[in-house]
């Protein structure tokens, strides 16, 4: 049975030495005619079904490597898979974001369970089912994928306990997010356990990372205070400082992408040895700056197990291709800021957290002089660190420079 399986503490690093009492199973993309087109083609707008599987087992592998002449065909094939005969997917994700490379970029990397090396995509998180499977690949771009090879090995068992909780993966997006309101990685009900995230985040202000002042906030089963309250968006993903020394790749964390000059990063953060049980609901959310001061771009990937049915209004991705499609492209890049409009509420917005981190700098020099201009009397750096909007607003009004 899958679930004793699950439930064995040996089951871990060392279960490699324990007997498996599986059959394994491949479905690949090979040539069923004895030939080397081992590769699926996916037309503009078209789907495939990648694998087909009855009865109970487990996936345990899937490796992907795709080819197509859109630059960002990552993000426009869109995975969904489902189990146990459902209507609607339990995993339901642009192909890159699903695998950790957010924005459509090829980004090397690796973790305990997932990655990409030299343009192959790899996931090892365990999709357990008791009656069948079904995997797809949508393909929501105006150009052909021309090549998509695959391989996906699971285990056919006899049972799979009632214990066996289903494995889930949904993409959101908000673009832009919403001033005062955190951003949201997930919303599920039901019981289970969240088990981690992949997220890329992008200012309208190309050099801004402002943005990782944000903090993480998790609220399981209906608590007003979450249980789970952060320091900082890069303390989150377990880096520091603005992930001021680049990129890194760790088993349960990494920096997958850190671009200075369009404002992007993408990160990845795996709750494997620290799942974060639910009984009936879970929120999973995240500042987008400190106290969701500026609209940003922000897209996440949410990893959960969960028992079915799960909630169907969560991570839904219509077949609209400006929805996944990233801000500008990797073309006219170095003209982000002149070819993304910053929505009009940043603009008085950015002046006002200019001004302050103007005062901020000004204050610090101060300090160290020993000498506090009239206009910065009283003036702590506590107070423009807990300011929201519109305390900064009222300390930048104070202390401006006096007129001579």
């Amino acid at each position: 049975m899958l679930g004793d399986i699950f439930g064995n503490p040996a089951a871990g690093l060392w279960g490699i030495a324990v007997a498996k009492n599986w059959k394994s199973r491949q479905i690949s993309s090979y040539d069923v005619t004895g030939g080397n087109q081992d590769f699926v083609t996916i037309p503009p707008g078209g789907k495939v079904v990648v694998g087909e599987i009855e009865g109970a087992g487990c996936i345990s592998r899937i490796w992907f490597t795709i080819r197509s002449g859109d630059p960002d065909i990552l993000r426009r094939v869109i995975l969904r898979f489902y189990w146990d005969g459902e209507e609607d997917p339990s995993v339901e994700t642009p192909f890159g974001d699903f695998f950790g490379c957010g924005f459509a970029e090829y980004s090397h990397h690796t973790s305990l369970m997932q990655g990409m090396t030299s343009g192959g995509y790899v996931s090892y998180w365990p999709m357990p089912f008791s009656d069948g499977a079904r995997l797809e690949a949508h393909n929501l771009s105006d150009q052909e994928v021309g090549n998509l090879y695959y391989n996906i090995q699971y285990h056919e068992v006899d049972e799979v306990g009632e214990e066996v909780a289903r494995f889930h993966a949904k993409w959101h997006r908000e673009n832009p997010t919403t001033i005062g309101e955190n951003y949201t990685i997930l919303e599920a009900k039901g019981r289970g356990h969240f088990t981690g995230c992949v997220m890329s985040m992008q200012s309208y202000d190309k050099g801004s990372a402002v943005f990782l002042e944000g903090d993480e906030m998790i609220y399981v089963d209906g608590e007003e205070h979450p249980s789970l309250y952060g320091t900082g968006t890069e303390d989150y993903f377990q880096g520091a400082w603005y992930f001021t020394h680049g990129c890194f790749a760790a088993p349960f964390h990494g920096l997958t992408l850190f671009d200075k000059v369009d404002a992007r990063v993408s990160a990845y953060r795996l709750h494997v040895p620290d799942a974060i049980p639910f009984e009936r609901e879970i929120r999973v959310t995240m500042e987008h700056g400190h106290a969701n001061m500026l609209q940003e771009d922000y897209s996440s990937v949410a990893y959960w197990y969960q028992f079915e049915p799960h909630d169907p209004g969560f991570g839904h991705i219509p077949d609209d291709v400006d929805y996944v499609t990233p801000l500008g492209s990797r073309y006219p890049g170095y003209l982000m800021s002149e070819y993304v409009a910053d929505p009009p509420v940043n603009v008085e917005r950015r002046r006002v957290l200019h001004e302050a981190a103007v005062l901020r700098h000004r204050l610090t020099e101060a300090t160290v002089k020993g000498v506090i201009p009239p206009e910065l009397e009283g003036l702590t750096k506590r107070q423009l660190m807990e300011a929201d909007f519109e305390g900064l607003k009222r300390l930048v009004e104070k202390h401006r420079p006096r007129e001579k």
